[in-house]
């Protein structure tokens, strides 16, 4: 499966399309919209777990200063 990290784009083996057709598909989404594009070998999305934005900035400024 090829799906956007930006949008809930996606195309999959389940489309009907061969490796070549999803990789061609997914660089047309990507020229088209700018979105980055990703690939996995599930059948369906990966399911990313939501975090807080704070806890994200939060851990981003302590790497940063080295605390």
């Amino acid at each position: 499966m090829k799906y956007c990290l930006n949008c809930d784009w996606s195309v999959s083996v389940s489309d009907g399309f061969t490796p070549q057709e999803r990789s061609k598909e997914a660089l047309e989404h990507h020229v088209e919209t700018g979105h980055a594009v990703d690939s996995s070998e599930t059948v369906v999305r990966p399911d990313v777990p939501s975090l807080a934005a704070s806890t994200l900035v939060a851990d981003l400024l302590e790497s940063h200063d080295g605390s």
